[in-house]
């Protein structure tokens, strides 16, 4: 049975329900004892910002979903942002979910390249 999943973001917290999507699958995915990496990159970046205050209506806190999937994961789960695309949207690592890191595009690569599967948000 296949043993780490990698889940790729692109699209940005809100407008879609991507972001959203991949960090249940990751939980999901956790709780069949998979190890997991989800990768944020482009717009998806923003998605990693801790204390978001997510727009009013059926949305909830993907700050708070992704720090209650690193603390639910216990090491077997791996959030990565695509630091280049940080850099694009004038945000410092600093201002991440704690437990999430910004990784180069080389990095963010090579953590796909060790993965069984892999699905793309």
């Amino acid at each position: 049975m296949p043993s780490l999943l990698c889940l790729v973001v692109e699209h940005g917290p809100y407008g879609s329900i991507s972001p959203a999507e991949a960090i249940r699958h990751a939980g999901g995915a956790l709780g069949k004892g998979w190890e997991v990496v989800l990768a944020f990159t482009g717009q998806s970046v923003y998605t990693a910002l801790r204390g978001q205050s997510p727009p009013t209506g059926e949305w909830l806190s993907l700050s708070a979903a992704l720090t209650k999937l690193l603390a639910d994961g216990r090491g077997r789960a791996r959030v990565l942002v695509d630091g280049p695309a940080l850099d694009v949207a004038g945000l410092a690592a600093g201002s991440l979910v704690p437990g999430v890191g910004r990784a180069s595009p080389v990095e963010i690569a090579r953590a796909l390249v060790e993965c069984d599967r892999t699905l793309l948000f």
